[in-house]
């Protein structure tokens, strides 16, 4: 598979707020926080044109108490859970095929790409102020303060898209390396600015 990287869109943070009224809407018996994250969510950085979204809640008794919230307007993606039981993630797809939108893609089901379906937006439920909740939050903010960076990133994403990938995970293995650098300089960047231990 091809991996579809475009410049920065101005309408990005619009779509995000659209979609963050509706899973505030959706949510609001959880009072979560809604924040906008990922690569879309940096001004100038390019971007597989997806929205990431990053919902935090108050602890984790509440994680499933969003599954079937979520699946009325959302694909509930279980596939990944069993590694990363922290996060409940939601999808918001388009049929590239005419067909169908499940509301669960489950463990053993069909990756979604193998389904005939395109990502428009990815939700990433985890408990407020974890490490996943900062990692991800300190990752924009030092992406969105340090340009150096973000345009190397860039730069490095539009290199890695002339390839082409089994699936996304060998696309997001192909750049992990320097992910994890830029994080870890991130997290511990944020956290001395925000003078948590």
């Amino acid at each position: 598979m091809k991996i579809k990287i475009t410049d920065y869109q101005e309408n990005w943070p619009g779509m995000f707020a659209r979609e963050q009224e509706n899973i505030s809407r959706i949510l609001a018996f959880l009072d979560p926080a809604i924040v906008h994250i990922g690569s879309t969510s940096v001004p100038g950085l390019c971007a597989k044109p997806i929205i990431d979204i990053q919902v935090g809640l108050k602890n984790a008794d509440d994680l499933d108490k969003t599954i079937k919230p979520m699946q009325e307007d959302y694909t509930y993606v279980r596939m990944y859970e069993p590694d990363w039981p922290e996060r409940r993630y939601f999808c918001r797809y388009k049929s590239e095929t005419g067909g169908a939108i499940p509301s669960l893609i489950d463990v053993n089901d069909l990756p979604s790409v193998k389904q005939g379906l395109r990502s428009l937006t990815h939700i990433h439920i985890f408990v407020k102020d974890t490490e996943d909740w900062i990692r991800h939050i300190a990752f924009r903010d030092y992406l969105a303060t340090h340009p150096n960076e973000r345009d190397a990133y860039c730069r490095l994403k539009k290199e890695l898209s002339k390839s082409d990938y089994e699936n996304m995970i060998a696309y997001n293995d192909a750049k992990n390396d320097f992910v994890k650098d830029v994080q870890q300089k991130a997290v511990a960047w944020y956290k001395e600015l925000h003078g948590i231990n």
